[in-house]
């Protein structure tokens, strides 16, 4: 074969292979990039979840239409609106049916399946809400959460499951939330969230008084400092 040949030939495989590996390098930073952003996403959407259920009252409730949010409990959140709620009769981790919450086509921010009561009996003790939990192709994150109020609506304790999110699709589990309830607490809410497309469901939900040999979950707000301290550094560290 003529070399003008064999060199035209060498020099435009090299050329392809040159260009499927920048196709691949520069596919593989691009899908990189967009996990990064996926991440990024996920995280401000835990932390406006976290904010939110914190500041929201517990009276605040609405419906979806028709009017199928379970006996008892309410839909909340950021857009209610997106989400439906509802019993369903076909899903159930125990018995006939359980409790759903389904996210709508683009679907934004977080909806909630919540109810609250009244504190009385669980003052002064650690409390375990437990529930099973299915999921079907959470795309963002899901889970259970729990909110301890005291007078005026001043929150003492609060977990929301951020440090732990089911993502995706799972079989029915037994997820915990365990929070103090200070004497002073008067309203415990509490409900499962779905942030982004997919569904959950929710069943046997339950509420126990533990021990102290049971750690709790979430942030205990009542045992934070009433003011900001060692603003200026001059305490010495471990004083």
């Amino acid at each position: 074969m003529d070399n003008h040949l064999l060199v035209g030939l060498a020099s435009s495989l090299l050329g392809g292979v040159i260009v499927a590996l920048i196709t691949y390098l520069s596919t593989r930073k691009r899908t990189a990039a967009e996990a990064r952003k996926l991440d990024a996403e996920t995280e401000r959407t835990k932390a406006e979840t976290t904010r939110l259920l914190t500041e929201m009252q517990a009276a605040n409730g609405t419906v979806t239409p028709g009017g199928t949010v379970p006996t008892g409990w309410r839909l909340n959140g950021m857009y209610p609106g997106d989400y439906e709620a509802g019993t369903d009769r076909s899903v159930a981790h125990s018995g006939d049916r359980s409790g759903f919450l389904v996210a709508r086509p683009e679907a934004r921010g977080f909806a909630t399946l919540m109810q609250s009561f009244r504190a009385d009996r669980f003052r002064g003790q650690r409390l375990r809400l437990s529930a099973f939990v299915r999921t079907a192709d959470v795309d963002q994150w899901a889970g259970l959460w729990m909110r301890v109020d005291g007078p005026d609506e001043v929150t003492l304790s609060f977990d929301n499951m951020q440090d732990r999110p089911i993502v995706g699709t799972k079989d029915w589990r037994r997820y915990r939330v365990v929070l103090d309830v200070p004497e002073r607490s008067e309203i415990i809410a509490f409900g499962a969230l779905l942030a982004g497309s997919g569904q959950v469901w929710l069943d046997d939900v339950a509420f126990d008084a533990v021990g102290e040999d049971t750690p709790t979950t979430g942030a205990d707000l009542d045992e934070l400092p009433p003011a900001p301290v060692n603003l200026s550094f001059d305490v010495p560290d471990g004083g």
